[in-house]
């Protein structure tokens, strides 16, 4: 069986370090520990976009980031002109508008690595109903792969509102 393909949204990786009392703390930890004791299921992918988006946070959380990202196992995808032009292919499409490019620029790395997952806590621009339309109906009309975008407790299975 291969490996399910997880990009990481820079929201997860910011998230990281959120005290472990607040319910985004603990899902974001626990998504972080269920991935990495089981190495054999999950591939994460994390793009420049990221990386650029890391790096404009401030002390002394870039530091904490950082040193978590250099022990994290994942792929860095590498800058791809590519995924530039699809980012703009959506705009022009209206899956967002030119204000929302970082979002469509994450979801092409995303697309263009053929990842099954999108992980993120964007819901206002990413883990909704109308974005992954959009962009699955894009998609599939122009032969690149669905993306399925989700928070992390989606791939834990751990469900914050079962006792609700």
């Amino acid at each position: 069986m291969r490996k399910l393909r997880i990009y990481l949204d820079s929201s997860v990786i910011g998230d990281f370090d959120t005290p472990e009392d607040s319910e985004r703390g603990t899902l974001t930890k626990e998504f972080f520990r269920h991935v990495q004791e089981f190495p054999d299921d999950y591939e994460l992918l994390i793009s420049p976009v990221v990386a650029a988006e890391v790096n404009a946070c401030w002390e002394p959380k870039l530091s904490i980031l950082i040193d978590f990202l250099e022990n994290l196992d994942c792929t860095w995808l590498p800058e791809n002109q590519e995924a530039m032009d699809l980012a703009e292919t959506y705009v022009q499409h209206g899956v967002f508008g030119q204000k929302h490019i970082r979002d469509l620029t994450h979801i092409a790395y995303a697309v263009l690595a053929r990842c099954d997952y999108i992980v993120s806590w964007n819901f206002k621009h990413l883990v909704n109903a109308k974005t992954m339309s959009r962009v699955n109906l894009f998609n599939q009309a122009n032969n690149y792969c669905g993306v399925n975008i989700v928070p992390p407790f989606v791939i834990t299975g751990e469900n914050p509102y079962e006792n609700a």
